[in-house]
């Protein structure tokens, strides 16, 4: 657990830098300085508002500290398109801060913030925690001195959080608090930075425009799953369907086969039946052919031989007198003929092709 916070850590840092130093790059240079173009001055007698338009300043309300909200929406209505916060200030008068001049050694000039942080206390009458402050550097000769000399600018909170509301009621949101001689000084110490550091913003922006970039993906990366499973779920379906048809196609083979064989079978006893004589027929040709001192006792029909068995005064003639009649061929006896003692008769058994209906030697 502990690696693996660690790691998170690591990665975290690494993401924060590397948003930090992206957007670094994509910001773009702004001026040190930039013009305004709003002025809240505020002075012993109340909060003045200046307008620089073109280079030519003027004051066009002023609103004093006890002011009614009579005075205040007069001082709105004056301000009406002038509420660009890149171009608005407050900017407070002499009288509302404390300065001092603190000599600082010239080898302390890469901490000269913190030395000026650090005896901020000892210039105010306030409690320290109850104080805006800003420095510049008055005087840096490095051929005349060791020394640095650095004027401090310090104000109460108070002060500037209760100027700051006078703005934010006059519908105005000033980007700096900064402290000059008089409004059209251009030499200013900026006391308290109000908007977000670009570099910050950007990053921010960026963070955004990134988790945007994630979500999208998410959705995309969702959207193509959703759509491979649709997909898979169609080919599935698909897949079932033509089992089935499959299925149905060896079914219908099947019973295709079986008719087959059904129709092989009634073509075979199609031809069967015209290929053999009807029973009847070869009845009636052996009731002419038998002469009338002989009978029948038995008479089948099987693979295409009949077999006679009866009784005659003369079986042996029968052999010729059944081979004359064009539905036989190939008689002869199947077994020897019998005479009992004091019978006329004696017991034949006879065997013989049956002859096809229509058979060439037979018709003539």
């Amino acid at each position: 657990m502990a690696q693996s916070a660690d790691r998170f850590g690591r990665i975290h840092r690494f993401y924060a830098w590397w948003i930090y130093e992206l957007s670094s790059v994509l910001t773009r240079k702004q001026a040190k300085e930039r013009p305004w173009r709003t002025m809240l001055y505020q002075g012993a007698d109340g909060l003045h508002i200046i307008a620089n338009s073109d280079g030519r300043i003027k004051e066009i309300a002023m609103l004093a500290h006890d002011a009614g909200s009579d005075a205040i929406a007069d001082a709105r209505r004056s301000v009406i398109g002038k509420r660009d916060t890149n171009q608005i200030l407050l900017r407070l008068a002499p009288s509302q801060v404390v300065r001092r001049t603190l000599r600082v050694p010239r080898a302390a000039a890469d901490l000269l913030s913190s030395v000026v942080e650090n005896k901020v206390e000892t210039i105010v009458a306030w409690p320290v925690e109850n104080t805006y402050f800003g420095y510049r550097v008055v005087a840096d000769d490095p051929a005349s001195s060791d020394q640095i000399d650095t004027e401090i600018i310090a104000t109460t909170k108070t002060l500037v959080d209760s100027a700051l509301q006078r703005a934010q009621e006059l519908g105005l949101s000033p980007r700096a608090v900064d402290f000059a001689e008089a409004p059209e000084d251009a030499s200013q110490v900026e006391i308290l930075k109000l908007e977000q550091d670009p570099v910050t913003r950007t990053a921010a922006r960026v963070k955004v425009a990134l988790a945007g970039l994630v979500v999208c993906s998410l959705l995309a990366g969702g959207f193509g799953l959703y759509r491979l499973w649709d997909l898979r779920t169609q080919f599935d379906e698909l897949d079932g369907k033509i089992a089935a048809v499959m299925s149905k196609v060896d079914d219908i083979k099947k019973l295709n086969d079986e008719n087959t064989k059904i129709k092989d079978q009634r073509e075979r006893l199609a031809k069967m039946k015209l290929d053999n004589r009807p029973a009847m027929e070869l009845i009636e040709a052996l009731s002419r052919a038998l002469p009338d001192t002989a009978y029948l006792d038995e008479f089948e029909i099987h693979d295409g031989e009949a077999r006679m068995v009866g009784k005659s005064a003369d079986p042996t003639g029968l052999i010729g007198e059944l081979e004359s009649t064009p539905e036989f061929e190939d008689v002869r006896f199947a077994a020897p003929t019998t005479r009992e003692d004091g019978q006329k008769l004696g017991t034949f058994s006879i065997v013989g092709k049956i002859q096809a209906e229509g058979t060439p030697e037979k018709r003539q």
